[in-house]
């Protein structure tokens, strides 16, 4: 006997995910522990905001459900009618680093000051070069098979969305299976070239299933990525 679950995009998510082709005015963040991966260059742990220019401001975070005696989860695509921008980090300007709240010293009273540790907001270049105008935007979709006890388990989960940049370069929103909602953007691919590219090198510890994050569940898994065009997301010339 199989059982199945099935975390593919929604429609309306699918046509907000193509609908992110285009110029965009910034790309926000939350700041706060865990942000900056130590172990990993270039990778930030948080819920995002993307601000097209000419549309409504889209929140990305991971949407996680209990599943085969695990986790399991999916990207998840919000419209945001109102949010406040001053209170977050900016990849398009790294001046803005937004807010965190934290308590007092005396631990009575707290509120909202700017983070004052590195690893909790962006210190690299501007991404405005990049990302200002995304030209192709792809669904990473995983597919995968196991085996449980005397059954068969199988899932899709649609987990990231690849975006390519006017530089060209592939930048990647990846949902994690973790309780705070976070998502990790890859802003440098590295080893995450393995999820894109099946005839990338091979890296102990770096392969499909351990950047998905099932390099601890019981093998065997099977699992297949495939990379999709979301419907009416056809690529913009330069």
């Amino acid at each position: 006997m199989t059982r199945a679950l099935d975390l593919s995009l929604p429609e309306p998510e699918r046509r907000r995910a193509a609908g992110l082709i285009g110029t965009w005015r910034d790309l926000l963040y939350v700041p706060g522990p865990g942000f900056v991966s130590p172990l990993e260059p270039g990778l930030y742990r948080s819920s995002f905001i993307i601000v097209p220019a000419g549309g409504q401001a889209v929140r990305v975070s991971s949407f996680v459900v209990p599943a085969f005696g695990g986790e399991l989860c999916r990207l998840r695509l919000e419209p945001l009618v109102a949010y406040r921008p001053e209170n977050l980090g900016s990849f398009f300007d790294p001046r803005r680093r937004g807010v965190v709240y934290a308590m007092s010293a005396d631990r009575r009273t707290g509120g909202p000051r700017a983070p004052d540790r590195r690893e909790w907001s962006y210190e690299g270049p501007s991404l405005a070069g990049g990302l200002g105008e995304v030209r192709r935007v792809r669904v990473l979709r995983e597919r995968v098979r196991g085996a449980d006890g005397g059954g068969v388990i199988a899932w899709t989960a649609d987990r990231a969305l690849v975006l390519t940049g006017a530089d060209g370069q592939d930048r990647v929103l990846l949902a994690r299976p973790d309780e705070s909602e976070q998502v990790a953007f890859v802003s440098a691919l590295g080893l995450y070239r393995a999820l894109l590219d099946p005839a990338a090198p091979a890296v102990p510890g770096a392969t499909p299933a351990d950047l998905l994050g099932y390099g601890d569940w019981a093998p065997p898994l099977d699992i297949a990525v495939e990379l999709l065009a979301p419907p009416g997301a056809g690529a913009r010339d330069s």
